[in-house]
């Protein structure tokens, strides 16, 4: 088992520059770290790494143009660089079933996201502020510690755009608010 890793050292890859689709599932590194120069890179698979601790903050710095990246099932990941914030492009986003506790500020600059995948997030704390991502269509929040307060029902409903809601519901009085909401 490797303690770290870098895109740079990806076996048969020349020039990371030209690669637009890279797929790293079910690996055993333990942190991602560097600052791989992927102008042109548009996908990242990082599923299922199940020893996956740590994502460096200037992994995510040279990827202009990523609009996938999917996280989910890293159950040992629990934190998010803020610099996710430097992805600028990414509209589709899945966290689900890592041990991330708080989603970073950072994730509520990413503007043009439109689907965000967090269920089964067991340690997630918290989705407050989830209303700045405007652009939100699908919102997946099923199989959470968390529960449907009048509070975040006030954050989904200013999700215009909002088109699939995956959410789990313990009491009518909330499956009766969000009905009624539009």
């Amino acid at each position: 088992v490797r303690a770290g890793f870098g895109l740079h050292e990806i076996p048969k890859v020349k020039d990371l520059k030209v690669v637009r689709r890279i797929s790293l599932v079910n690996n055993r590194f333990k942190e991602i770290n560097g600052s791989p120069q992927c102008p042109k890179l548009t996908t990242l698979f990082l599923q299922d790494n199940r020893l996956l601790v740590n994502i460096s903050g200037e992994f995510f710095r040279s990827m202009p143009r990523l609009v996938v990246l999917d996280l989910s099932w890293n159950v040992n990941l629990k934190v998010l660089p803020e610099q996710i914030s430097e992805l600028v492009s990414l509209r589709y986003l899945d966290l689900s079933d890592s041990s991330i506790g708080r989603l970073p500020v950072g994730l509520l600059k990413l503007k043009k996201l439109m689907h965000l995948n967090l269920e089964s997030m067991l340690c997630l704390e918290s989705v407050s502020g989830i209303d700045h991502l405007s652009n939100l269509k699908t919102l997946r929040l099923a199989n959470l510690r968390m529960w449907l307060t009048m509070s975040l029902l006030e954050e989904l409903e200013r999700l215009e755009n909002l088109e699939v809601l995956t959410i789990e519901i313990i009491s009518s009085s909330a499956l009766e608010q969000l009905l009624c909401s539009h």
